[in-house]
């Protein structure tokens, strides 16, 4: 187990101070807790936001594939 502690983080329920995360062996939050102490944790600078999601997709392009090309005689 990790731990981690940020002085200013944004969680679900708003922007919370002395933030203490612990993350397991597979990378994985396990605990969350405002209010906390650094102890034994590793300090994060600055404020701590989650992390976006790539929403970024071209799934929508494979119904398109070849409809800009023109078919020219040889």
């Amino acid at each position: 187990m990790s731990a981690f502690f940020a002085e200013r983080a944004l969680l679900p329920s708003g922007w919370a101070n002395n933030v203490r995360l612990e993350v397991n062996a597979d990378g994985m939050l396990t605990h969350i807790q405002a209010d906390s102490h650094a102890d034994g944790a590793e300090r994060l600078s600055g404020p701590l936001l989650p992390g976006m999601p790539n929403l970024h997709s071209h799934a929508f392009q494979r119904a398109m594939a070849g409809l800009a090309e023109v078919a020219g005689k040889p």
